[in-house]
This record gives C-alpha cells, structure tokens and sequence, in this order.
C-alpha cells in the first residue's frame, strides 16, 4: 500500500474508524446497562422476598395486640386515677365576689383576724401588715386600670382566692407559734402598679393544662422544730402545697450572757459560766397551690 491508495481510500478508512468506535461506544453502553438491570432485577427480588415475608406473617394490629394494648392502657388510666385521687384536693374557692368594695372588706376583715391571732399566740409582724395585701390597703381592685364586667368578676375570684390560701397559710405560722412572720408574697392577678408584696412568679392557669399552679411565699423565723411542724402541716392542709424552693438563714442567739454574775452553785464549784446558745432560723419559704383541673365530660358514645 502506497500514499496514492491510502488517498483513494481517505473516505472509507475514516468512515470504518467512526463506525468502529460507535460500535465499541454502543457495546460499552450495553454491558453497562446489563449491570444495572442486574441490580434492579436483584432489588426487586429482595423486594419481592421481603412483601412475600409480610404477606405470610401475621398482619398488624392482630388481636393479641389489641388486648395487650388496652390492658396496658387500662393500667395506667387506673394508675393515673390513684395517683389524682391521693394528689388532688378540692380547689380552694372563695366567696363570690361582684363589687370591689366587698373585696376590700373582705381584706380587712382577713388582716383584722390574722392579726388578732397573731398578738393571741403572741407571733411578731411588721407595723400595719396586711399579710400581701398591700396594694389594697387603702385603694379598690379593678379601678386601676379599669375592668369591667366579666374581667372584674375573674380577678375578683382570684384574688379571693389567693386571700384564702394566704389565710390558711398565716394561720399554720401562727398556730405553730413562729417568733416573727416578716413578709407574705404572692403573684398580681391584677396588671398596672406593682405593691412590695408582688412575687415574680406567674400563675399558671392554662384551661388546656391539667392542673393550676399559684405561688406563694413565706418569710419567718423560728427554730428547727416548728419549722418541721410547719412543713408537716403543710400536706394536712387544705390543697395540695408543693415546695418549692427553701432558703435557711441560721442565726445563733445566746440565751445567757457571759458577763452575768455567777450563781452561789457555780462560784462553790469553781466553774466558769457558760453561755446558753440557741438556733434562729430565718426562713424563706416558696411554695405552690396546685389544683388539678377538673375533667370536661365528652359527648357521644365512648
């Protein structure tokens, strides 16, 4: 073969060329699709096993699992009961109010009470103490701002209700004899100013939540054992009390001094004196008035 036949024969070698790489091209791309049906065959057969596994096995839900699901359902409702039945009290209510006015008697009426008993069991309070009612020492709910109607009436039923606990609380502090209740604090249900009784801790009333919560605090002194009676009080009380947070303020108060004179006894047995200390405790109690909701019935069938 020469330079005059290759030239002759340009066309045709160049045109083979094409078709032998096309050729080779359209080869390649078969085994490469014969790979991937492959694959895809072998998917769907994993596929095919696996729905030929579930459509022998027993489908769910069967019937065992059904009775298994509400015996299991049926213990927790009645576990859940026991637990509401010793947890819940009623909820504390107090009168029914509609006029400011007789809120604010009922304030004076409560603080007259709570401070009688208190000089009774002879319990120290600060000068004119109104038990965290100070805001309406002299002045109306629902005035400021303004609140009308059914605004009025709820805030009147929460603060009556909050005067009750009050009352219930003050008087285990009382009874139980502590040496000085020093403040009472509770949430504002009522917005605009703020009294120094106001504690930053909201109310929880959420009509979806299924219980209430209303803080509180308590600040007194008095020593180790009317503390715990006080905290042991606190579960026989009317509602369901949870504490929160306790904070101790140990103080040691000595009961005779140094610098008094010797007693016959003590100079004929050579002693030295001692001084007799004691414990005061100031405490600083937080606490919360919980009330489950009540539940709403449901109509229909169950």
């Amino acid at each position: 073969m020469n330079a005059r036949w290759f030239r002759n024969h340009l066309v045709s070698l160049i045109a083979g060329a094409v078709f032998v790489a096309l050729l080779s091209g359209i080869i390649w791309f078969l085994l490469k699709s014969f790979d991937a049906q492959d694959a895809v065959l072998q998917d769907v057969k994993t596929g095919n096993d696996k729905l030929e596994e579930l459509r022998n096995s027993k489908p769910f839900p069967s019937k065992e699992n059904i009775e298994l699901f509400r015996h299991d359902y049926e213990n927790v409702h009645q576990l859940y009961e026991a637990m509401t039945n010793a947890a819940a009290h009623p909820p504390i209510q107090g009168p029914k109010l509609t006029r400011d006015i007789d809120f604010s008697q009922l304030v004076r009426t409560t603080v007259n009470h709570l401070t009688a008993a208190a000089a009774e069991h002879h319990v120290r309070t600060p000068a004119d103490f109104t038990f965290g009612f100070s805001r309406y020492d002299v002045k109306f709910p629902c005035r400021n701002p303004p609140a009308h109607g059914d605004e009025c009436t709820r805030l009147l039923a929460l603060l009556s209700k909050q005067l009750m606990v009050v009352d219930t609380l003050a008087t285990l502090l009382i009874t139980n004899q502590v040496e000085e209740i020093s403040a009472i604090h509770r949430t504002e249900v009522e917005p605009g100013e703020t009294s120094a009784d106001a504690l930053n801790f909201p109310i929880n009333t959420e009509p979806t939540a299924l219980y209430h919560t209303y803080p509180f605090e308590l600040r007194f002194t008095c020593d180790t054992p009317v503390l715990r009676n006080i905290l042991n009080g606190l579960t026989e009380a009317p509602g369901l009390f949870i504490v929160r947070a306790i904070r101790i303020d140990t103080v040691a108060v000595k009961l005779k001094s140094l610098d008094a004179p010797p007693t016959a006894t003590e100079v004929a047995a050579a002693e030295p004196v001692r001084a007799l200390v004691t414990r005061r405790l100031n405490v600083t109690l937080r606490l919360d008035l919980v009330e489950f909701a009540s539940p709403k019935p449901h109509p229909g069938k169950e």
